[in-house]
């Protein structure tokens, strides 16, 4: 990954190589856990038991979906 950045007549680069895949979608998966868990704190403090039960169905759907689609 190469940056250039030209600032009053003087040129910046600066060359770096990117993040492994691997690490990337760790990174990832955290942020998207930690965004699903407020989620969920949020409806239930908002909605109560039948809000996280709402989410719990609906999670529960979008998995079976994803294993559904990842099997054919």
């Amino acid at each position: 990954m190469k940056l250039h950045l030209g600032v009053d007549g003087k040129v910046f680069e600066y060359e770096r190589r990117p993040m492994r895949s691997s690490r990337f979608r760790a990174i990832c998966g955290l942020f998207s856990a930690g965004i699903y868990a407020g989620m969920v704190a949020t409806v239930a403090s908002i909605c109560g038991m039948p809000g996280v039960i709402a989410v719990a169905v609906v999670t529960t759907l979008f998995g079976l979906g994803r294993l559904l689609a990842a099997a054919f």
